[in-house]
């Protein structure tokens, strides 16, 4: 057998046992175009501030996101969510992917979980949007709470499996104190008119 079909065949019997191991594990996203092809995620981006005496609320709820909080995005077709934060400016920016069929469904499932809308109600008094009139999102306010931004570029492909682990083990934790907390220990700011 030559050099180059040794190194064909090797290629090929490696990428079959990394595609059963992740099928194995239920991680491959299987979606097809109607030509055949596999789906690319649809991307989503927002921006919104930061109200600055909040940082130290916001990263205690974000250091270690909810379980109840990232089981509904999971299970909503939600990947690779992202917060930055720029400390000069105090804006926030996120970006996230959709790979599911069904956006609408999808974000309905949601906006109608009560412990999302739990959540929501700890995280919107430490955000100021850019543009917006109303009730927030938690006490059944409709609109873009975080402002839509444009894909201008993207460079490079997209992701085809992610990571087993959770949460990400290279991500550094923010919070000046070190808290975390959970829907059973939330912390102490929220926006609801009555508990």
């Amino acid at each position: 057998m030559s050099n180059l079909l040794q190194l064909g065949a090797a290629a090929a019997v490696g990428s079959l046992i990394t595609f059963l191991c992740m099928r194995e594990q239920g991680k491959v996203v299987s979606g097809k175009t109607a030509k055949g092809n596999r789906k690319a995620p649809k991307r989503y981006a927002g921006l919104i501030k930061l109200k600055p005496e909040m940082y130290d609320q916001y990263t205690q709820l974000h250091d270690k996101t909810w379980d109840e909080v990232t089981k509904q995005m999971y299970e909503s077709n939600m990947r690779n969510f992202v917060v930055y934060y720029h400390k000069e400016t105090h804006q926030m920016f996120h970006h996230w992917e959709y790979v599911g069929d069904d956006f609408a469904a999808d974000m309905k499932k949601c906006n109608d979980n009560p412990t999302i809308k739990f959540w929501w109600s700890y995280c919107e008094p430490c955000q100021e949007p850019l543009h917006w009139e109303g009730p927030p999102p938690s006490q059944g306010g409709s609109g873009d709470w975080w402002s839509p931004m444009t894909c201008l570029n993207h460079c490079g492909g997209w992701p085809v499996a992610w990571a087993t682990e959770y949460p990400d083990p290279d991500f550094v934790p923010n919070n000046p104190n070190g808290k975390i907390s959970s829907s059973s220990n939330p912390p102490p700011v929220h926006n609801r008119k009555s508990d």
